[in-house]
C-alpha cells in the first residue's frame, strides 16, 4: 500500500526515467459492481447534520463535512475495508479504496464551469462517475435533472454521497430531512437518483443488464428505448490518475451517453507520482475515433487543471 498526494507541484526525480520495470505484483482484483436501494439506514441521523453550505452561481448546495462519514466508518471498525486503509492516512490504494471520501480540486471547476454553461438540466438524466460527494451531480439534481451517480467504494456511497444527496434534495429543512425515519424520504430520493458502487467495467455490465430488462414487455423498439435510457450529460472530476483505467472509463461513458449528449471531464493535466493525466486520456479518445474533444484550461497555477468537452461525432 502506498499514498499519492495529488497535490504536488513538481515532479520527484527518481532518475529512473524511461526504464520500464516488470511488475511481479499480482494482478489487481476489482470490486464488483452494486445497485444501491436506498433505505433509512443511509439517511444521515440528527447527529449527522454537520454541514457545509457553498454557492455556485446562484444555486446553493450542502455536503456533509468529512468527519461525518469518518465516524460512520470508524463504528463499523474491521468490518469496513475503507476504515483500515483510512488509518494509515493514504489517499488512494488501488482496487481498495479511489479517494472518494476528499472533494478534489477538479470538482470546483466543474462546477463553476456548469454553473457558467447555458444549457438546461431540467428532466435531463445526468450521470456522474467516480461522484464522492457528488456534488457536480447535486447541482444537477437542483436544475432538475434525474442523477446517477457512481462511487468505486460502496462505503463512500452509503456514508457521503447518499446522504448529500438527501439534505439537498429533500424539501424540508436540514434537521428535518436528516431526523426523518419515514419511508418517503427514501421514496423521494430513489426517484430523483441512482446510486452505484463498484468498479466501471463492472458497472457498465449492471447498467447494460437492467436496461435490457426494463425493455422488456415495451411496446417501442429497442433501439428507441435504450436511447432514452441513455444520459444527455456526463460528468466526471480527478478519475483519470490511473491511466490503466482508462479505457474502462472511456467505455462506460461511450456506451451511455446519447447520441447528442456531453461529457465534461475535470482533470490535472498530469498526476505525478501515478502517470495520468489529460493528454494520456485525450489520446485514446483520438485512438477510439467515436468522440471529439476538446480541451479548456481551468487552472494554470501550480499544476495545470483542465476541463475536456467530449461529445460523439457527426456521423
Amino acid at each position: 500500500m502506498f499514498k499519492f498526494n495529488f497535490n504536488v507541484d513538481c515532479e520527484a526525480e527518481s532518475g529512473n526515467e524511461g526504464l520500464e520495470v516488470e511488475s511481479t505484483d499480482p494482478p489487481l482484483e476489482w470490486l464488483p459492481a452494486l445497485r444501491h436501494e436506498i433505505t433509512n439506514h443511509h439517511l444521515p441521523s440528527s447527529s449527522d447534520v454537520d454541514v457545509v453550505k457553498v454557492t455556485v452561481g446562484t444555486t446553493k448546495i450542502k455536503h456533509l463535512v468529512e468527519s461525518c462519514a469518518l465516524k460512520k466508518l470508524q463504528e463499523k471498525g474491521n468490518s469496513c475495508n475503507v476504515s483500515s486503509v483510512l488509518q494509515k492516512h493514504t489517499d488512494l490504494v488501488p482496487a481498495v479504496y479511489e479517494g472518494g471520501l476528499t472533494i478534489w480540486e477538479c470538482t470546483w471547476d466543474l462546477l463553476q464551469h456548469l454553473a457558467g454553461l447555458d444549457i438546461c438540466l431540467k428532466d435531463k438524466r445526468v450521470l456522474e462517475l467516480g461522484c464522492g460527494a457528488a456534488l457536480p451531480a447535486i447541482y444537477c439534481a437542483l436544475h432538475g435533472a434525474h442523477i446517477t451517480v457512481q462511487d468505486y467504494n460502496e462505503e463512500v456511497v452509503n456514508f457521503i454521497t447518499i446522504p448529500n444527496v438527501a439534505v439537498n434534495l429533500h424539501n424540508s429543512t436540514t434537521e428535518e430531512a436528516a431526523t426523518s425515519t419515514d419511508v418517503h424520504l427514501s421514496q423521494t430520493l430513489a426517484s430523483r437518483a441512482t446510486f452505484y458502487s463498484g468498479d466501471w467495467a463492472a458497472v457498465n455490465q449492471l447498467i447494460n443488464q437492467q436496461t435490457c430488462e426494463s425493455s422488456r414487455g415495451e411496446s417501442i423498439t429497442d433501439d428507441v428505448h435504450d436511447e432514452g435510457q441513455k444520459f444527455d450529460l456526463i460528468l466526471t472530476s480527478e478519475t483519470i490518475y490511473n491511466p490503466s483505467c482508462h479505457k474502462k472509463l472511456l467505455d462506460l461513458m461511450t456506451a451511455h451517453l446519447k447520441q447528442d449528449g456531453i461529457i465534461l471531464l475535470a482533470a490535472k493535466t498530469h498526476y505525478f507520482g501515478v502517470g495520468g493525466g489529460t493528454q494520456q486520456f485525450v489520446d485514446l479518445v483520438k485512438a477510439q475515433d467515436q468522440l471529439q474533444v476538446q480541451s479548456i484550461t481551468s487552472n494554470n497555477l501550480g499544476v495545470k487543471r483542465e476541463i475536456l468537452h467530449m461529445n460523439f461525432k457527426i456521423k
